[in-house]
């Protein structure tokens, strides 16, 4: 074939009859084959983004895999719906268009219709015979656009990939791949949800992944989105662009009502955060020229086509990706989704042993949609996350699909939940959860560590899953395993929703509701909050002695937690008192031995230490040492803490050697059992470095005071009576080191803490009042 596509005929010396010869030049005949578009023709449906925040990173991963030089190229930009595909994509056409003679070309690859109405279009501006149709056109424009001598065509949301050819099995469909431009000349750019487009339709190392926006770039579209340039210096910015994960989708709707409604970055984050308007805001579908309106432009309602194509695929892993909505976003541990395979609610014979490789297709095909994201965790273990957005997208369409049904009737009072719906799916992770969340044991914490993130989530759908009971009583487990590491911030929301769900469903006085009272309270108590506190631990005592009567187990411990609070706050004979009485019943009740009974001796013997009688609480220490002893063992936290207890009592006494020999075997013990920033080992700190003070070892006791006030304020918080009494204690230091203008600035701040705390009379203010007086006379 000649190099003008035309063929060519000798038929010369051709001869009719026998005395006539007819000479002919060469003849052509013209093949279907089309001639080259004589002008450069462009089809892009949407205008240039003059607010585009060009993400340079990826727009240079892009520029090489396509450069304009001559030659065939192929790439696809892969990523989760909402992160901005689309629009690199835009940019890329644009920026080829500057080249006057490369013709550019638009498909909406997302459906067969769509692709074959834009081949039309493509093809009217080529010139190709407007009256074919079907697959005769899409060879007409295949070939038309291969004939250019540059072309670049963009196949955007190319999601379903069986149109193309990948996953088909041969021979079942007639594949739209056939239809895409080849050659030696050209471009092509593909975006898509799948990330398994690389590796089929472009080659394993010519696909680029979106992802989130940096901060920088999220600052910068939001402000573009909101028309405020001076939105990067509100101080809510970088709240609301974590609470968005940086999601281009996200940000622009953020910014485009800000813009309408001219409210302000951190009032929009107010409404953001509250319940009842979240979903209002995160469902708005603004328009927006660089997308079509046909398609939603809703938060919310962008991964309904991604999440529908899922669930054509593989029902196991729409199962999967509905039930860890549910979950924490992050640290979801493999054997977590294993589980969610597995589990059927309310049918434990229907729950049946799913294959490992099936479960892990499964999650492949949701990590390929970019719906989890895998981490390897220690030992190489697998992690994953889950975008929260995602996840909210599909509760939110579990909601609307319970209001559908109820609104055509499909659900009536009494009947069961449908088994595709959000208390099924938000019971199934209740479940799984309540099976893998041990009790707290030390041998255990890792476990509790590990799912913990989990347990409280899934306590927020409790009202959804209607298990309220089995919620609480899985919070409270988590409540105790915060209560055994001293994590009292913590701590606090857990216990303040098992209190609301018991209260909701049990009424106030049922035993399990008083019950969660005090252990709020104590939990008040161990932060330093102790008016609150108290006001509780009195609320508790009344119900326990009207429900539960004078002598009950809960009842008695409520006395000695509220002997507790007395001794805390310097009301040292009130909380004797109490003691007295408590111990007296706990004797009787529970016996000499009973852990309870143990602790309020070792109350009383702190009581007995404050109010300076040394040799008394001496010799109580050393007998609640001895039965923490037997019935505890050495290594349990309340036995290791009253071997310090009896440290600071020889350390009062004077008997300074002896302290600080058992404060660093008490140390070593704490580190090792309850770590370096359990509040016990923290206190144990402080204690060792109070002792090398009063050995006038005053730079080992700075050096220790700072570290143990570092740890407090992260681990307890600037407020805290501990942290105050560490702050007051380096002064102390410093005071004795002759560093008296450093002294007096932290020993101002001391006692404007307590007063604020602690309160005017309380012992630890009076203290610091007193050193803040020494200071001044000391500097004359």
């Amino acid at each position: 074939m000649a190099a003008s596509g035309h063929e060519q005929r000798n038929i010369s010396n051709s001869q009719f009859g026998d005395n006539t010869s007819i000479y002919q030049g060469n003849v052509h005949l013209h093949l279907p084959h089309l001639p080259a578009h004589a002008e450069v023709v462009r089809v892009i449906p949407y205008p240039r983004n003059e607010d585009l925040v060009y993400r340079q990173d990826l727009i240079n991963k892009l520029d090489k895999l396509l450069p304009q030089t001559p030659g065939f190229y192929s790439a696809a930009l892969w990523g989760l719906g909402g992160s901005g595909k689309t629009q690199i994509a835009l940019d890329y056409a644009y920026r080829r268009c500057d080249d006057s003679k490369c013709c550019v070309f638009w498909v909406h690859a997302d459906s067969e219709a769509t692709f074959i109405t834009d081949y039309k279009i493509i093809g009217k501006k080529l010139g190709v015979d407007e009256r074919l149709n079907g697959l005769d056109l899409l060879d007409a424009v295949r070939s038309s656009i291969e004939a250019q001598s540059r072309w670049v065509i963009i196949l955007d949301n190319a999601d379903n990939l069986e149109l193309f050819g990948v996953g088909c099995i041969e021979g079942t469909n007639e594949s739209l791949s056939r239809y895409i431009p080849r050659g030696s000349q050209g471009t092509i750019l593909w975006t898509s949800r799948d990330a398994h487009i690389r590796g089929t339709l472009v080659g394993p190392s010519r696909d680029i992944k979106v992802p989130p926006m940096t901060k920088d770039e999220a600052t910068t579209l939001l402000a573009a989105a909101s028309g405020d340039k001076s939105a990067v210096e509100d101080a809510g910015i970088h709240r609301l662009l974590e609470e968005l994960q940086r999601l281009p989708l996200a940000v622009s709707q953020a910014g485009a009502y800000i813009r309408r409604t001219s409210m302000t970055i951190r009032e929009y984050l107010g409404l953001l955060m509250q319940g009842s308007s979240r979903w209002d805001l995160l469902k708005m579908n603004d328009f927006d020229r660089h997308r079509r309106p046909e398609v939603s432009n809703s938060v919310l309602e962008t991964w309904k086509i991604s999440t529908k194509r899922i669930r054509e695929e593989s029902e196991l892993s729409y199962r999967i990706l509905h039930v860890i909505a549910y979950l924490d976003s992050q640290d979801i541990p493999y054997e977590l989704i294993v589980a969610a395979s597995q589990y059927d609610v309310g049918d434990e014979d229907r729950a049946e042993q799913v294959p490992e490789l099936e479960v892990q297709r499964a999650v492949m095909r949701l990590v390929e949609f970019s719906f989890l994201d895998m981490r390897r965790g220690e030992g190489g273990l697998r992690n994953y996350e889950m975008h929260k957005l995602v996840q909210e997208a599909v509760r939110y369409g579990l909601w609307v699909q319970g209001q559908i049904e109820m609104a055509l009737g499909k659900i009536i009072t009494g009947q069961n939940r449908p088994e595709n719906g959000e208390a099924y799916y938000s019971s199934m992770a209740l479940q799984i959860v309540d099976d893998m969340f041990p009790g707290s044991e030390k041998n255990s914490w890792a476990r509790c560590e590990k799912y913990m993130t989990h347990a409280i989530r899934v306590g927020e759908w409790a009202e959804v899953s209607k298990k309220e009971v089995k919620t609480s009583t899985l919070l409270s487990r988590v409540s105790v395993f915060l209560y055994d590491r001293g994590r009292w911030r913590e701590r606090e929301p857990v216990d303040r929703r098992v209190l609301h769900l018991r209260r909701e469903l049990l009424g106030e006085k049922h035993p399990d509701t008083i019950r969660s009272m005090a252990d709020l309270a104590t939990t008040y108590h161990a932060q330093g909050r102790y008016d609150k506190a108290k006001g509780i631990y009195k609320q508790t005592l009344d119900l326990q002695r009207e429900v539960l009567g004078e002598k009950h187990p809960d009842t008695i411990r409520s006395m000695a937690n509220l002997a507790a609070i007395y001794g805390t706050q310097g009301r040292y004979n009130k909380a004797e008192g109490i003691y007295k009485q408590t111990l007296d019943l706990q004797r009787e009740v529970l016996g000499e031995k009973h852990p309870d009974t143990i602790k309020s001796m070792a109350g009383l013997a702190a009581t007995y230490h404050a109010q300076g009688r040394y040799n008394e609480a001496e010799g109580i220490k050393k007998q609640v040492l001895d039965l923490q002893r037997e019935v505890l063992g050495e290594k349990h936290p309340d036995t290791i803490w009253s071997i310090a207890d009896l440290a600071a009592t020889y350390s009062a006494q004077g008997r300074y050697n002896e302290a600080e020999g058992i404060y660093k075997q008490t140390l070593d013990l704490q580190r090792e059992v309850l770590g370096e920033k359990h509040p016990d080992t923290i206190w144990s700190m402080a204690d060792l470095a109070t002792t090398y003070h009063a050995q006038g070892r005053y730079n080992e006791a700075e050096g220790i005071y700072k570290q143990t006030l570092d740890l407090q304020r992260e681990v307890l918080g600037e407020k805290h009576p501990d942290t105050i009494r560490s702050m007051a204690d380096l002064a102390t230091t410093y005071h004795a080191q002759g560093r008296y203008n450093e002294a007096e600035g932290i020993y101002k701040q001391t006692l404007d803490l307590q007063r604020e705390v602690l309160g005017e009379k309380h012992p630890d203010t009076i203290r610091s009042m007193a050193d803040l007086a020494a200071t001044y006379g000391a500097q004359g």
